[in-house]
């Protein structure tokens, strides 16, 4: 690769994934200290300093943007004085810089899946936060690139995945959103679609710009729910089919953080990039094997 990448969260589950396919093409970013963890935004231009990165993938806040039900006030107001620091700093050197997004940006009240040029009218303080951020690079950064993600499923324990896992492994019946929709996503495949692009951008494309990507197809969350039962009985995992008693989605704790209908649309990222949803189905067996 020709330019200089910076990987900021490379300890995140989607940093480590995009790490290891990276490495299986010869390819490495550069990286901040892995003590870093409380991502100060005094230390973004020290780092473009001594680095000298041509471009920057922020996936430093990917488990709070992803994998919390609700993060707290004081996480919050870190990750949003962090990226606001990052996107003026990249603006400032004319960095591209590559950063990622979440369905907290729409209401979810849009009956068919979210394209990139739909209003962004967020829902909660953390879609308020993530919307004001998208907006700021995209007006900011003139050399961006903005991939917007819905169910982000990796192994975190306290992930979107597991606290699903947790939920058919504890009761016999379990009461699940019916009206739920949204593209679930292994981890490995967004690894997949970002690598993808940073290599295309590193041809000199300037196909910059929001893309929205999805593992096909998309689903319902019942429906995630009854796929990930099945493959739990085959990896003896589970020991009897899961009862699901489809309940209102207003009746779950995720209507106050979470659209109902978080599905996108990703149409575009495959036309400017040819690149092609993978079935979300085919990752759930790697998902859950075991750790390391």
């Amino acid at each position: 690769m020709r330019m200089r990448v910076l990987l900021l969260g490379q300890e995140s589950l989607l940093g480590q994934s995009l790490v290891t396919q990276a490495a299986a093409e010869d390819i490495e970013f550069l990286q901040v200290s892995s003590t870093a963890v409380d991502w100060l935004p005094e230390a973004i231009d020290g780092w473009l300093g001594e680095l000298a990165p041509d471009a920057v993938i922020n996936l430093a806040h990917y488990h709070q943007q992803f994998q919390l039900i609700a993060p707290d006030v004081d996480q919050l107001a870190a990750y949003r004085l962090f990226n606001e620091r990052l996107i003026d700093a990249c603006a400032q050197h004319d960095l591209l810089l590559c950063m990622l997004s979440n369905t907290r940006i729409f209401d979810g009240e849009k009956k068919t899946p979210y394209t990139e040029k739909d209003e962004l009218t967020p829902i909660g303080a953390q879609g308020a936060a993530q919307a004001a951020l998208d907006r700021l690079l995209v007006k900011r950064c003139k050399r961006h690139l903005l991939l917007r993600f819905s169910w982000l499923l990796d192994q975190s324990s306290d992930g979107l995945l597991m606290r699903l896992i947790g939920q058919l492994q504890a009761s016999q019946q379990v009461e699940l959103a019916e009206e739920w929709r949204g593209n679930p996503t292994p981890v490995a495949d967004a690894a997949r679609v970002l690598l993808a692009v940073i290599k295309q951008l590193d041809c000199q494309s300037e196909t910059y710009g929001v893309y929205h990507y999805g593992s096909a197809e998309v689903s319902s969350w019942i429906s995630l729910a009854m796929s990930l039962g099945q493959e739990l009985r085959t990896q003896e995992l589970l020991s009897r089919d899961p009862v699901i008693e489809p309940v209102a989605y207003s009746a779950q704790l995720a209507a106050q953080f979470e659209p109902q209908n978080a599905a996108l649309n990703g149409r575009r990222l495959l036309h400017a990039f040819g690149i092609k949803p993978r079935a979300w189905r085919a990752g759930l067996d790697d998902l859950l094997a075991p750790k390391g």
